[in-house]
């Protein structure tokens, strides 16, 4: 069921995307012709460099995704578009019905660009306008073992994950992702609720390992010598799952030891897979929070 939500969380919501984008040194708006719909496509190709003569996105399925209705949005510092987002509405199974949501699909800012907050600007902008289509809720999917968004995702913004999905994807051919398994998190925004308030307020934050583990976690997934990680048998109710370093670094100089990161994380997961567990957050030290559901 979608909840119900007030004109003064709209307008709230309204104001802490622009106090976001201020922050950030950019103005975030949504795009509908087809030369800023176009612009916003560069950002995506020049984020995911894929083989010569093909795109992330085609021009015509960018338009008509705005044209049903989606969300389509950049960012501008002064006419320059460096950062852009995309969303479709869908519709999950949830509580023996349907609940609609925005499945943002992509968001990204040019290389370079990465530390200035202008990714959170985006999702600020788009949970407002998502807020004032009656949309309580964002999902879209993070790769695992990158833990910059992990963070940002989790902690920054208060979302959950609620699936893994093994190889969700199939082979991608872009640059970030070529040879690799498109194994993926799902991420859920319940952007009306007490919890991403609380996340954007800065409320909450991230518990150190030794706090979980005091509080009766165990560890899943722990890193030995030489970065290498181990699976840890558990049967606790809450674990903690330990994530690589830079994987994008790792994949470009040791491709074994990023496989080897890749199946251990699965395998520490399962739960999540299985429909067992949610990941509920991030260590300080930047380890999931895996939560048990059943």
């Amino acid at each position: 069921m979608t909840t119900a939500i007030s004109p003064p969380q709209v307008e709230a919501a309204w104001d802490t995307a622009l106090a976001a984008a201020r922050r950030s040194g950019v103005e975030v708006r949504t795009l509908h012709t087809m030369d800023e719909l176009n612009e916003a496509r560069a950002v995506w190709d020049a984020t995911w460099p894929t083989i010569a003569g093909a795109t992330e996105m085609t021009a015509n399925m960018v338009r008509a995704i705005e044209h049903s209705g989606g969300y389509v949005s950049g960012a501008y510092d002064g006419g320059r578009m460096i950062g852009a987002c995309l969303a479709i509405v869908g519709r999950t199974r949830a509580d023996g019905g349907w609940h609609d949501h925005l499945h943002s699909h992509m968001a990204s800012t040019v290389p370079g660009l990465a530390d200035r907050g202008i990714g959170t600007a985006l999702k600020l902008h788009q949970r407002a306008w998502a807020l004032a289509q009656d949309i309580d809720r964002v999902e879209w999917t993070f790769d695992p073992l990158v833990r910059r968004n992990a963070r940002v995702n989790l902690v920054k913004l208060g979302a959950v994950a609620t699936q893994y999905l093994v190889d969700f994807y199939g082979r991608m051919d872009d640059a970030l992702n070529a040879g690799e398994p498109s194994d993926r998190l799902m991420a859920r925004w319940d952007i009306a609720s007490p919890r991403v308030s609380a996340a954007l307020t800065g409320e909450r934050s991230s518990r150190t390992r030794e706090e979980w583990l005091a509080d009766g976690a165990e560890d899943a997934l722990v890193v030995e010598a030489k970065d290498e990680p181990r699976v840890v048998p558990t049967s606790a109710r809450t674990t903690l799952v330990a994530l690589p370093g830079d994987i994008v670094d790792i994949r470009r100089t040791d491709g074994g030891l990023a496989r080897a990161w890749r199946m251990a994380v699965r395998e520490a997961l399962a739960p999540v897979r299985d429909g067992e567990a949610v990941v509920v957050g991030l260590t300080s030290d930047n380890r999931y929070v895996v939560e048990a559901t059943a």
